[in-house]
């Protein structure tokens, strides 16, 4: 069952219950599409796993579906009986995960009139869960994508992937840090943070700059799902530093030049800002436009 991230449009608090014939529902049109490659280097081509941001939703689906027939999941006992239960509880058990490989997630929007809401959603988060093999063991990936209204595209600004070896066979952090070198042409980023654990290719008008001093996080940041008001859309890359960021993040295994765990976030904050305000002005011009229509006036 999709879960949902609720987005709040309009200055008014949004009523808990409206009765269902006070609601209408928006439908959406796409007004503009920022191309790939903005506020990047050219001839950078900055992805992870082949997703890109810029993608469109239809675009990423068919990537994530690629993705998870690589590694196919066990298929999980279907039904509500109770060998289903008891064979589900044994599964999870064992290891395995009750969660779909693919999951869906959507935003609410809802606009508050004085006559009830007016609401309309789209899938604003998409996850992909896979075991990838690793000797005797498994490695838990989750790749976590982002995506605006269809009013901009229905756009990726913000892509993570996770990994986490448990009592597996660890990578080296060089091996990462090696990796992400070669695909970024050549540049080496280096640690940021009193841990020494994380590192962050920053971008600004199309350059890497360098990072010293660093950043704050919070520049760099569009992680605004359930907090999506329109004061912190505008506030997304308030210092202009921080286009695009591509950002790794470690904890340390059985040494400290082994990863327990690898974080990748690739986000870009000029399209989150861009395409959130779009959303944002498409929904209030919607409601704008049925407030200004009225139908024919009964007879009397």
């Amino acid at each position: 069952m999709m879960k949902q991230a609720f987005w709040a449009a309009g200055a008014a608090m949004l009523a808990l219950a409206v009765p269902a014939h006070a609601q209408q529902s928006i439908e959406w049109k796409q007004v503009t599409n920022l191309p790939k490659g903005l506020n990047l280097p050219q001839g950078l081509k900055l992805d992870i796993l082949g997703i890109e941001l810029g993608d469109s939703y239809a675009e990423v689906k068919a990537k994530l579906q690629k993705l998870a027939e690589e590694y196919p999941s066990a298929a999980k006992p279907a039904g509500n009986t109770a060998n289903d239960f008891i064979l589900r509880q044994l599964g999870q058990m064992s290891g395995a995960s009750d969660l779909a490989p693919m999951e869906e997630r959507k935003t609410i929007v809802r606009y508050q009139t004085p006559g009830g809401q007016v609401t309309a959603e789209f899938v604003g988060q998409i996850f992909l869960r896979r075991k990838l093999p690793n000797g005797n063991s498994k490695i838990d990936e989750t790749i976590h994508v982002l995506l605006s209204a269809p009013s901009s595209g229905a756009q990726v600004y913000a892509v993570r992937r996770s990994l986490s070896y448990g009592n597996g066979q660890q990578t080296s952090i060089a091996q990462f840090l090696e990796a992400l070198k070669d695909k970024m042409g050549g540049a080496q980023a280096q640690p940021i943070g009193p841990s020494g654990n994380t590192y962050r290719y920053q971008f600004d008008n199309g350059r890497l700059v360098a990072l010293n001093p660093p950043t704050q996080d919070g520049q760099c940041a569009v992680e605004v799902v359930g907090t999506e008001m329109r004061s912190f859309a505008r506030s997304i890359n308030s210092g202009g530093a921080c286009d695009v960021s591509l950002v790794a993040r470690f904890s340390f295994g059985i040494s400290r030049e082994h990863a327990g765990s690898a974080e990748f976030y690739l986000s870009d904050q000029e399209r989150a800002k861009a395409n959130k305000e779009t959303d944002y002005a498409f929904v209030e011009s919607y409601v704008r436009g049925l407030q200004s229509h009225s139908g024919a006036a009964p007879k009397l």
